[in-house]
């Protein structure tokens, strides 16, 4: 996908040079900008995202990637996202609050499962929900800076998904990493 007028994220992006590295690799596909979750939805569905977090000084830019499956799988295993981080996040002078960085992994790992979902890659349809989520803090989440947060698989039984992430800055180096449960409500089934 090259840099254009329509899509400022991507450009954005390519113009960091760690993360413009991380989008050329061969392999990679990435996603569509913006997002679905910056998209505001009649019901005001991803309000948050879209409006909220969606600004100069929250989070400017978001973009999600991710290595392509071989042919014929359609499960992602991971996906990853690009998110620049303003200082309306603090919760201390230069420091992104926590229940933020609790709130972009949440987000990133709803990610993952959508597009799978819209996929097809699992059987369940309808609405799949946070049951659990624990996040481990082992730095302070600068701001502002650009972060990547990649989110995986660790195991699926029927209707239950369990993921995990880390997130990570420029320099690669694990900020905060995440495990959650994320179960398909019974009326999706």
């Amino acid at each position: 996908m090259s840099a254009s007028a329509d899509n400022p994220d991507l450009s954005h992006f390519q113009a960091i040079p760690w993360c413009a590295a991380l989008l050329s690799a061969p392999d990679v596909t990435v996603l569509p900008s913006p997002s679905n979750c910056r998209i505001l939805k009649p019901n005001a569905e991803d309000a948050l995202f879209a409006l909220t977090l969606n600004t100069d000084d929250t989070i400017s830019a978001l973009l999600y990637f991710h290595k392509r499956p071989p042919p014929r799988q359609k499960l992602i295993e991971e996906i990853s996202a690009l998110m620049t981080l303003g200082y309306r996040l603090n919760g201390y002078a230069n420091v992104v609050h926590g229940g933020i960085v609790v709130t972009i992994i949440d987000e990133a790992m709803g990610f993952l499962l959508g597009q799978n979902m819209e996929r097809g890659a699992f059987s369940s349809v309808g609405d799949v929900v946070t049951a659990d989520l624990r996040v481990r803090f082992l730095r302070p989440v600068a701001t502002p800076q650009t972060v990547c947060i990649s989110v995986r698989f660790r195991e699926v039984k029927g209707r239950k998904y369990f993921v995990e992430a880390d997130l990570k800055d420029g320099e690669g180096t694990v900020l905060a990493k995440g495990e959650a449960l994320w179960i398909a409500t019974k009326s999706a089934l």
